[in-house]
């Protein structure tokens, strides 16, 4: 077993085909809408999970404890060969679109030993018909800025009906307005004020903590610059993002988050590796004092 954090009260509860389970606290209420510890040996193929690889990429359950997340007995361990022109040689993720879910927080471990390179990583996808949706993504580097790491935010601002990476927050505060129609209205606070870099994963098992929301509004009349998106690493925030455009008012909500995905270029292979993934609403599972806050980049 994984060590959690269950310091309060935990209960299950059935909703959409969903089991949840809720932690209470004097606060919040926080939801597990879907979570993978990787204990068996079994890749997970149920309730909204699905995982899988082609081209030559690979996608497998590790048993070897010394490399496994705190020597548990499951780690999901994802193969890439040489990216080339790229594709999306493995791939993984959670369907939930039946909850209509515009909040979510979504935290997980994973590593990248050896070699660094670049992929999508953590996407989160809306529910899309034909060119109308909204997506967000979370990426490592392929581009050259610096293989492997993380350095910013990307998505679209709602200033059309498809929206995915026109717009960007980079984690170092460079070029402000690229933050779209949200600029002079978007709080954006980058404490850090420098990109994840690849030399930050060495060998070891880093703690992501991610929440992405969806601003509201129906029509142009109602949209409101409330989105929001959060970046926290191995306990350091790097990005606290409020009072954004993300999405237009034509966009449905959430329909599911993706791991691994494309990559390009490259001239080797690599590994990514994931584990203990949490998707919850109402705040993280991980109910720990958020760090501090000492903004050193404002947007507004």
């Amino acid at each position: 077993m994984k060590l959690f954090n269950l310091s309060y009260r935990l209960y299950s509860l059935l909703l959409g085909g969903f089991l949840l389970l809720a932690a209470s606290s004097l606060n919040a209420e926080v939801v597990v809408i879907g979570q993978q510890d990787f204990e068996s040996s079994v890749i997970p193929a149920t309730n909204g999970w699905g995982f899988g690889s082609q081209g030559g990429g690979q996608i497998s359950i590790s048993t070897d404890t010394n490399l496994n997340l705190n020597a548990s007995q499951g780690s999901l361990r994802g193969t890439y060969p040489k990216p080339g022109a790229g594709g999306v040689y493995v791939w993984g993720g959670f369907d939930f679109a039946s909850l209509n879910l515009s909040d979510v927080y979504i935290e997980f471990w994973a590593k990248m030993p050896n070699v660094k390179y670049g992929v999508k990583f953590l996407k989160i996808f809306g529910q899309s018909t034909a060119t109308n949706y909204a997506n967000t993504t979370f990426g490592l580097d392929y581009t050259g800025v610096d293989y492997g790491a993380m350095y910013c935010v990307s998505y679209g601002d709602g200033a059309s009906v498809t929206n995915d990476t026109q717009n960007v927050i980079n984690f170092t505060g460079e070029n402000p307005s690229w933050v779209g129609r949200s600029l002079g209205a978007a709080i954006v606070s980058l404490p850090q004020k420098k990109l994840w870099s690849s030399a930050s994963w060495g060998q070891l098992w880093h703690h992501f903590k991610i929440r992405v929301k969806f601003n509201s509004g129906t029509t142009q009349a109602t949209e409101v610059a409330d989105g929001a998106y959060y970046v926290e690493i191995d306990d350091k925030i790097y990005v606290d993002a409020k009072n954004l455009l993300n999405r237009h008012y034509s966009n449905k909500p959430i329909q599911k988050i993706s791991f691994f995905d494309w990559s390009q270029g490259g001239s080797s292979p690599f590994e990514v590796w994931y584990d203990d993934i949490k998707v919850t609403t109402g705040g993280f599972f991980d109910r720990r004092p958020t760090p501090p806050i000492q903004p050193t980049m404002i947007l507004k």
